[in-house]
């Protein structure tokens, strides 16, 4: 029974919900803005084609699987697992891998019959949530939450793939100075070859999104939004910049698509927009048809153990807000992804950058 830091986390995650159902709503500065709104009722889990349903009582939790009950747990049990399970995450060191917390066997059982909390690589949500909505006074079903947690390292919030490679034209450069740049080797090989090109005066101008699921997607939210990202990307480089709110002052001030008025606000609103749809439903592989998945928002598990929710109901701003400020680009593996290397097609010369988005921390 061996978990990474985030596997553990999702089940603390899923044990702090089920004994304190009260959900704690915060702005993108994480001060608790509404605690009163929402009452978790229930949770759901889905697990190796299964679905276990967590029916919350007053002193007990049913546990059933497909419908059918397998199990109940007291939740002083509960109380006494989560404290233990925080204590463990807590004193393994970073960066260990997977590791065992032979105490989490029984409940685990329990709960899960064993299997570790994961979701699908296919699903945005990580839990959905019955709840009640003390606004409405009504009963909402099956709200999805993705969970980020501060417990392990930052998480990714859109992964590298071939999906998210940016192609991008290049002209005045001869065959010897392609060359030279495409054996450029350096520990900051990236920046060097894009040094190289400024100071050969060579003209860059992004091509296209290569796949055409991605720029389809992309183009679901903004029609101009995959020459933003392109621009975004390559400022990243130029100007060693990784974090998102800071590079939207240089794209501001490139101003691409020469647009007038509060330039910055514009572009704001554009990553803004598409920061939201990653994390609430789109993903690079898949057509998306413009709907979110997780309904609910983000569930963040802070360093101590506190249970934060950034909400995409009734405050959605701050969400937007809070990924804004806490999410950077990365770079992935030049090498896997082949970045900045320039190759020839159809007689005309290009490289590739891909994007990956991560949370700072």
């Amino acid at each position: 029974m061996q978990f990474n830091r985030g596997e553990w986390s999702e089940l603390y995650a899923l044990l702090e919900l089920l004994d304190n159902q009260e959900l704690n709503i915060v702005n993108d500065n994480l001060e608790i803005i509404d605690d009163s709104t929402f009452k978790v009722l229930g949770l759901y889990l889905q697990n190796n084609n299964n679905e276990y349903y967590f029916d919350i009582k007053d002193i007990d939790i049913d546990v059933l699987k497909n419908n059918r009950i397998i199990s109940n747990v007291e939740k002083a049990d509960i109380q006494k697992y989560k404290e233990v399970l925080l204590n463990k995450i807590v004193k393994e060191l970073p960066g260990n891998g997977s590791f065992p917390i032979q105490e989490m066997k029984y409940i685990l059982e329990k709960l899960t019959e064993g299997n570790k909390i994961k979701s699908s690589s296919n699903a945005k949500e990580d839990i959905n949530a019955k709840l009640q909505d003390n606004k409405l006074n009504t009963v909402i079903n099956k709200v999805g939450y993705s969970i980020k947690s501060s417990l392990g390292s930052p998480a990714t919030l859109l992964n590298a793939s071939n999906n998210t490679n940016f192609r991008y034209l290049v002209n005045g450069l001869t065959i010897m100075d392609i060359e030279k740049i495409n054996n450029i080797n350096t520990k900051t090989k990236l920046v060097d070859r894009l040094k190289y090109m400024k100071n050969k005066n060579a003209e860059i101008k992004f091509n296209n999104v290569i796949s055409n699921t991605m720029n389809q997607n992309l183009q679901m939210i903004d029609s101009k939004l995959p020459e933003i990202l392109a621009d975004l990307l390559l400022i990243s480089y130029e100007t060693g910049e990784k974090c998102i709110s800071k590079l939207l002052h240089y794209v501001s001030e490139n101003n691409i698509l020469d647009y007038n008025g509060n330039i910055e606000l514009y572009y704001k609103k554009k990553i803004g927009d598409f920061l939201l749809a990653v994390t609430l439903g789109m993903m690079p592989g898949e057509f998306w048809n413009g709907e979110y998945n997780v309904t609910g928002g983000i569930i963040l598990v802070e360093s101590d153990g506190k249970i934060l929710v950034l909400d995409a109901i009734y405050y959605k701003e701050y969400l937007v807000k809070y990924l804004i400020k806490n999410t950077k680009l990365e770079s992935p593996s030049s090498k896997r992804y082949k970045m900045f290397d320039i190759y020839s097609n159809d007689g005309k010369e290009y490289f590739n950058l891909n994007l990956q988005i991560r949370f700072i921390k």
